[in-house]
């Protein structure tokens, strides 16, 4: 019985869809002033309708990439390699994805700690797998 009447709500809808797209927008808009409606306030109430929905749905989106984040972004108990193994991941990182960039801070060379972010940041991104991981 369930599946009859949505297949019956379809075809209403069907036949709704079909109707108003074949009346103008003259006809639309005599309709509504028959039935005492202002199309431009209906438009507007739409539209805030529309903002309010949008707004709560970016809302929850943003919620759930905060706690998305701070599950990525919370730090591990794990021990980096050594700085010889660090500078390798970043090399083979950097050979197999041209698209990575970086910029010195100070000088033509990265320092030690400026190195080890980079490799934190880059296992964060998923560059370099994890030491702790067994790759």
């Amino acid at each position: 019985m369930k599946n009859e009447s949505q297949k019956t709500l379809d075809a209403v809808r069907a036949l709704a869809l079909k109707d108003l797209d074949a009346a103008s927008d003259e006809d639309i808009r005599s309709d509504f002033a028959a039935e005492g409606i202002d199309p431009n306030q209906l438009a507007a109430s739409i539209a805030l309708s529309l903002d309010d929905v949008l707004a709560a749905s970016l809302r929850q989106h943003a919620a759930a990439t905060k706690v998305a984040m701070r599950e990525r972004a919370a730090p591990k108990k794990s021990l980096r390699p050594t700085l010889d193994r660090i500078k390798e991941c970043i090399a083979q990182a950097f050979a197999a994805e041209p698209q990575l960039a970086t910029a010195f801070r100070e000088g033509s060379r990265h320092s030690d700690a400026d190195l080890e972010t980079l490799y934190d940041d880059l296992v964060l991104m998923g560059k370099i797998p994890d030491a702790d991981d067994g790759r």
